[in-house]
């Protein structure tokens, strides 16, 4: 199956315009922010302002005030593709730009020298990537010896209801849709551990969580993705007339299907990873 390539401008351009509303809709990216770093963090012995750490995908800087009050690294450099984004962060953390160093790049094309890191961390970033093998691989170069690496991501069951519905409405409708209308295919725990252990990361754990949103209607689920930019950045409409028909018949069959005492649900199946690179003072 040829599996098309993000468009990054495009998802570039989502994630800029809602950077202002971004941190007042992204309830769950927060949670799970906060999660990461308590998860890879617990029984980890980190000397407070030793490290030079790299975040891809800063978003406006919910992890990366969570590593900053946590692992108080020598330098921090966070790295988002939206400059919108970055904006934004650059306002959330104006009391830490010190040892803050944000960088307009793409997370899958980084300009920075290998074995320049200590650690690399990202929450909910890699589902955007087009290859998550041949990025890991990457961020291994950019580790030193015995550096390590945590990331939370989104797995392959991630909406499975808006897919569900698509599915269902375009089949009552006689339109056969494209793959990418569904959002790109996501890695499932067991492959991300291969991919993780395939690079060279030893002491590879994965951890998975199945966290839910709730909202008052399917129009207000799908509001809600698009104004935090998390909506596919392939999407090519059909006619107008026949997308309308499409939506209420999406929405239609999501309100029915998916309420819970009064409310909507999306489900959401989170990943968290965490690998080292060999080598270091303390060995493999």
């Amino acid at each position: 199956m040829i599996v098309e390539r993000v468009n990054k401008k495009i998802l570039a351009l989502h994630f800029s315009k809602s950077a202002e509303s971004y941190d007042s809709l992204a309830h769950l990216q927060r949670e799970i922010a906060y999660q990461l770093v308590d998860w890879a963090l617990a029984g980890e012995n980190i000397r407070p302002g030793k490290l030079r750490v790299l975040e891809i995908g800063c978003g406006t800087g919910f992890l990366t005030c969570f590593l900053i009050q946590r692992i108080v690294p020598e330098l921090l450099v966070a790295v988002d593709l939206a400059h919108g984004m970055l904006d934004q962060a650059r306002l959330n953390l104006s009391e830490s730009l010190t040892r803050v160093e944000l960088v307009r790049a793409d997370g899958e094309k980084l300009p920075f020298p290998g074995r320049s890191f200590d650690l690399v961390a990202s929450s909910t970033t890699f589902q955007w990537f087009d290859s998550l093998g041949e990025s890991l691989s990457g961020l291994y170069a950019l580790l030193r010896p015995g550096g390590r690496i945590f990331f939370s991501t989104l797995g392959r069951d991630t909406l499975k209801e808006l897919k569900e519905s698509y599915r269902s409405s375009a089949g009552q409708m006689g339109i056969k849709l494209t793959a990418g209308r569904y959002g790109r295919p996501l890695a499932g725990p067991q492959e991300i551990k291969d991919c993780l252990e395939n690079t060279g990361y030893t002491g590879v754990s994965v951890k998975e969580m199945f966290k839910f949103e709730f909202f008052p209607s399917a129009r207000d689920f799908l509001l809600s993705l698009k104004k935090s930019g998390a909506n596919n950045p392939n999407f090519r409409p059909m006619s107008l007339p026949v997308e309308r028909k499409l939506l209420e018949k999406v929405t239609s069959f999501y309100d029915k299907r998916y309420r819970v005492d009064g409310s909507v649900y999306a489900s959401y199946q989170v990943i968290f990873a965490s690998g080292k690179k060999p080598g270091g003072a303390d060995g493999a």
